[in-house]
């Protein structure tokens, strides 16, 4: 089993499963990982197709602003140790090794990593601006304590950073598109651009003009109507 694989697993669920958190937003516990979700979410529906395709996968967690809030995948490739990101929003569409450090650019933005006693440090540089992204201990953790997280997650005290303020992000052809609160931001190697003003009640037609997404398959799945 090959990173590239990995990898194409990884890409295929950018386009595939978006991140949003309209479950956290309304409170509700989804019955599945079919339509995306939060870091929990997503993590959990890579783990489950990593190891349906034979790769050797492992639940794992990050610190975010110092907080041990956010959930990724380990995974053992020809005695290698990497991470998978798929739930943090942004497009993380390469793994992270734990022996090499490694820049690459998607979507007009970079990623970067420095390793140092047993951390990996994820750096993000979007519009000229870099930024910490995340902490990763390279050791392996128990991961019935993260599953016991992840089945908690809505009835702690955790504040996320998007606990108050709508998100939703996908891989959609050659670009990244995020709505981060009222404003759609759109990310490709010819540039940024924005669409500001949007509201929930526009959501659905939002979604499907930029996104070439149905949301109505999540609200009829999982009985709320986040546009009350």
């Amino acid at each position: 089993m090959t990173v590239q694989l990995a990898q194409q697993i990884l890409l295929d669920k950018f386009k595939q499963e978006p991140f949003h958190n309209l479950y956290l937003l309304n409170n509700v516990l989804p019955t599945t990982t079919a339509y995306g979700g939060t870091c929990s979410d997503k993590t959990l529906s890579y783990l489950e197709a990593a190891k349906a395709a034979g790769l050797d996968a492992h639940l794992h967690s990050a610190r975010i602003g110092g907080q041990e809030i956010h959930r990724l995948v380990r995974l053992e490739i020809d005695n290698q140790r990497y991470f998978a990101d798929i739930g943090n929003g942004w497009p993380s569409i390469q793994l992270f090794p734990a022996a090499t450090p490694i820049e690459y650019e998607c979507y007009g933005m970079r990623y970067r990593t420095e390793i140092e006693n047993g951390v990996i440090r994820v750096y993000h540089l979007k519009r000229g601006v870099e930024k910490l992204q995340m902490e990763i201990d390279i050791a392996a953790k128990p991961e019935a304590e993260i599953r016991q997280g992840i089945a908690n997650r809505f009835s702690t005290n955790i504040t996320y950073p998007f606990s108050n303020q709508l998100r939703f992000s996908m891989v959609v052809g050659q670009r990244f598109l995020f709505i981060r609160d009222r404003r759609l931001e759109i990310y490709s190697s010819s540039g940024y651009e924005e669409v500001p003003n949007i509201s929930i009640s526009d959501l659905l037609n939002v979604l499907t003009k930029y996104f070439d997404y149905d949301i109505k398959s999540v609200i009829h799945r999982d009985g709320f109507n986040f546009l009350s």
